[in-house]
């Protein structure tokens, strides 16, 4: 499921597609907003734009839960064991061939090339092997929003070891990730606020509580979905839908507040990024047990396409909307549209409807056929090569006089 980029194949679980929607929403309207400075159509929601980065946690929390979702699953004794090739196979075709797409186009366009510390070689080793974020002056390189996928891959490459101990002891592991993260946070700030923390504190560990509160959600909705579905448990669904609405809210809000402190949006997550773990569990698992009718406010056929396409949308949103600028699309006269409200709400429109249709034509006409791959057979690797294996072998052999 998650690698397909949807959560479709069972339609309870479409409220999830709903939440990636809105968190590439939440991004993409960051993001565009940093270059038009247009305002939020009231002014009490101006909040929303300044602080929709937060949609990239709300990412990480989906992953932590879809990728645990099938093994829990075989843990609880529902369906069958999931293969560690079939994982990996999986992730690879989903993450890897559009990510080379889009660093490819990156590279043809010339927007990786005037990106600040651009240095081609070292940019691309490090971006081909996940390791960016490690390295500050490769940590923005090539396309800025790559950064998350290095995060990704590396929670992808351990996960194995994190869910032979999930298996065993969910809530201690659990604890253990979250523990661990707020202490990679804390340590940075200690020891580096004012150099290295607003990269190393993006990196892997700091988002480990995010991933175990995925974990955790995913393990709960397998394990008391039943219990909570045939009691008169799921009559408080509906409050933990809204009470994780009210708590996210409130949490952005606090945030939005907090904006004018130095490197504001990393110091204010030190501690309050379980927080938003924990909204995030309180509506995916309230909307889960929810009704029907309420489970329609995140499973709809538009929150479904914006998941569907949302890894590309991401992957492109950055570029094509800082492109825009660059080209002067739409027009503007002068050195600076910013205080021209006509241009900010044209320049908005062009650049929400390039990036989403952009994003659909790479994700149907390039990513889904991959996607549909069969998972390579080592045995008939094998097979097709010991021919040519056995024919280099007889050339090698010396010839009778």
């Amino acid at each position: 499921m998650a690698a397909s980029g949807t959560l479709y194949e069972e339609k309870r679980l479409g409220v999830l597609d709903g939440l990636r929607g809105i968190a590439v929403l939440l991004v993409l309207w960051y993001h565009v907003w940093e270059i038009s400075w247009l305002p939020a159509p009231v002014s009490w929601l101006q909040f929303v734009p300044e602080t929709g980065f937060v949609g990239v946690v709300l990412f990480f929390f989906l992953s932590g839960f879809v990728i645990s979702f099938p093994f829990v699953r075989s843990a609880a004794g529902q369906r069958s064991s999931p293969s560690w090739s079939q994982f990996a196979w999986r992730r690879f075709t989903k993450i890897v061939p559009s990510y080379v797409l889009a660093i490819v186009v990156a590279y043809a366009i010339g927007y990786a090339q005037v990106q600040r510390f651009a240095d081609t070689v070292p940019d691309l080793v490090t971006h081909l092997l996940f390791v960016h974020t490690w390295f500050p002056e490769r940590f923005g390189t090539i396309n800025g929003v790559l950064w998350t996928l290095a995060v990704e891959v590396e929670f992808y490459c351990i996960f194995p070891l994190v869910w032979l101990a999930f298996k065993r002891t969910p809530w201690i592991t659990a604890g253990a990730m979250m523990l661990m993260a707020w202490a990679w946070r804390a340590w940075m700030a200690h020891c580096c606020m004012q150099t290295y923390f607003a990269s190393y504190e993006e990196n892997l560990p700091g988002y480990l509580d995010i991933f175990a509160c995925g974990m955790i959600a995913a393990y709960v909705y397998v394990n008391s979905g039943d219990r909570i579905r045939n009691s008169r448990l799921k009559l408080a669904a509906p409050v933990f839908l809204a009470a994780g609405t009210f708590l996210l809210i409130e949490l952005l809000w606090n945030l939005f507040g907090f904006r004018m402190a130095d490197q504001w949006q990393g110091v204010w997550q030190i501690d309050k990024r379980p927080l938003l773990g924990l909204a995030f569990a309180s509506i995916a698992l309230g909307a889960l047990f929810s009704p029907r009718t309420l489970q329609l406010l995140l499973d709809n056929p538009p929150l479904r396409f914006l998941a569907a396409i949302s890894y590309n949308l991401y992957l492109y949103h950055q570029l094509i909307a800082r492109e825009l600028l660059r080209l002067r699309i739409p027009s503007y006269v002068g050195d600076d549209p910013h205080y021209d409200p006509l241009w900010q709400v044209r320049y908005t429109q062009i650049a929400f409807t390039a990036t989403i249709a952009q994003a659909a034509l790479v994700t149907y006409l390039f990513e889904r056929p991959l996607l549909r791959l069969p998972m390579p057979q080592l045995r008939a690797l094998r097979a097709a090569w010991a021919p040519s294996r056995n024919a280099e072998a007889r050339s090698s052999k010396p010839r009778s006089q």
